[in-house]
């Protein structure tokens, strides 16, 4: 009885080590792709922050540049003055 167990036993075996080889390929996939899914989801977020740093900067940067034109249209004026005022 032992002899005749020995091939199914073999047989079990190697279906065994096949399905653990192919469950350590699918792991090995599954990661793969959940890798390339949070580095796409990654890039996402970041153009997101990028654009949303971009749209809050953009006004200050408007009105820097606004008060910049006042500060050196008020400038000769007030040379102007003091030059007379002399």
């Amino acid at each position: 009885m032992g002899l005749r167990m020995r091939p199914y036993l073999l047989a079990a075996l190697l279906l065994l080590a096949a399905c653990h080889r192919q469950d350590e390929e699918n792991i090995q996939e599954r990661a793969q792709n959940t890798s390339e899914r949070l580095q796409q989801r990654y890039n996402e977020i970041a153009a997101e922050a990028e654009s949303d740093v971009n749209g809050q900067v953009a006004p200050v940067d408007a009105e820097t540049a606004n008060l910049l034109n006042q500060m050196n249209a008020a400038a000769p004026a007030a040379t102007n003055a003091t030059a007379n005022a002399q």
